[in-house]
């Protein structure tokens, strides 16, 4: 008997073993339930029906949360060709989950996942061939897989779709399509479709200028949880437009978004506070703000924080390098500036990291890094 001949028994063997004891079960009286039979299916010969059991492990649904299990059961599933298990394995796999991350095979799996029907996959393909992450840059391809998601429901495809017809560089600007579709996600409760949404009645772009629509808008964003909504929110109350001008407002939806992961606003928020305006003024909730933005990346919340220890309003003074440095190398070019006297001067003076610290801050467009690096 040839291999593929002996494999097919074997195959054939377990089936009839599973049926067998499901028919013996059933004529005790006690039918395998669906669960046992989806289990059933997996362990015997039918490795699309996996796809439901890492679906168990990855949500802890029934079974222990266990997401190194549900990978290996997507992966069963996806090598049967099961689309939905395809795009679950490369959502896992792009967002790193279970230690494990690969951009590369993500971006295949939800393409194919997308092109297979399985729509949900659609838009986070969509995002990494729009970003050039794991994969070539294809913008076209990106539009289309959001179209397909958006019209199958998906909210954030249709924000993303409509940013691609605001800025006009992948497919041709249409302003009035592009406000349409933001319409439509922040219906849909999209957060950051809102805020996009709040931003054409701000620019009176495709419909009329209306501070009153935009600040609705921008509410609407912020208590959905869009960091850029409460952000608009607080230049709002600021500087009183559509709303009653309100500093204290403003403080309080300045924090908002920083907590809500924005840096930009973070800095904003860290200001306001060590100015006092419309707050009491308190530096130490201010380094608080500082330090939260540099943690986000945010090279000016990091190049502040950096002062704040060598002006001596934080200790040790020390610390105040390690934060230029952190604040250069995410392109703060005065951080790259400062960070190299620093180095020029003192017993561990390096000139040589101080140089290429004055060289980067060239290329970077300041002129004190140029002047520096030409003595």
């Amino acid at each position: 008997m040839g291999y593929f001949a002996r494999a097919a028994t074997r195959l054939l063997a377990r089936v009839l073993v599973g049926a067998l004891l499901a028919a013996l079960m059933a004529a005790c009286g006690a039918a395998p339930t669906a669960r046992e039979t989806t289990l059933s299916d997996c362990n015997n010969g039918l490795p699309r029906r996996c796809g439901e059991v890492g679906r168990w492990y990855e949500e802890g649904n029934g079974v222990p949360l266990d997401t190194g299990k549900a990978l290996a059961m997507y992966e069963k599933a996806c090598a049967a060709d099961e689309p939905v298990a395809c795009g679950r394995l490369g959502r896992m796999l792009m967002e790193g989950m279970s230690g494990r991350r690969d951009l590369p095979r993500a971006a295949q799996l939800l393409s194919g996942a997308c092109k297979g029907g399985h729509l949900a996959s659609c838009t986070l393909a969509a995002i990494l061939l729009e970003s050039g992450r794991g994969v070539a840059r294809d913008g076209p391809q990106a539009a289309k897989f959001y179209g397909a998601a958006c019209n199958d429901g998906d909210a954030r495809a249709c924000a993303n779709l409509g940013t691609m017809y605001l800025e006009g560089s992948v497919v041709e600007r249409d302003e009035s399509r592009a406000l349409g579709l933001f319409a439509r996600a922040c219906d849909a409760d999209w957060g950051p479709g809102c805020s996009s949404l709040g931003l054409m009645y701000e620019k009176g772009r495709g419909v009329e200028l209306s501070w009153t629509r935009a600040v609705t808008y921008y509410t609407k964003a912020c208590t959905l949880g869009a960091g850029s909504g409460c952000l608009f929110m607080a230049f709002a109350c600021e500087k009183g437009l559509g709303i009653e001008a309100n500093a204290t407002r403003a403080a309080g939806y300045y924090v908002q978004a920083c907590e809500k992961g924005l840096g930009l606003a973070c800095q904003y928020a860290g200001l306001v506070y060590e100015q006092g305006r419309g707050v009491t003024a308190d530096r130490q909730r201010a380094f608080e703000l500082f330090d939260f933005g540099c943690g986000l990346e945010y090279a000016p919340a990091c190049f502040a924080i950096a002062e704040y220890y060598e002006q001596g309003y934080a200790k040790p003074a020390d610390r105040a390098d390690s934060y230029f440095d952190r604040a250069c190398s995410a392109g703060h070019a005065i951080a790259c500036v400062r960070y190299g006297e620093s180095l020029n001067r003192g017993p561990k003076a390096d000139p040589a990291r101080a140089k290429s610290l004055f060289a980067r801050a060239c290329a970077l467009g300041d002129k004190l890094g140029c002047a520096a690096l030409s003595k």
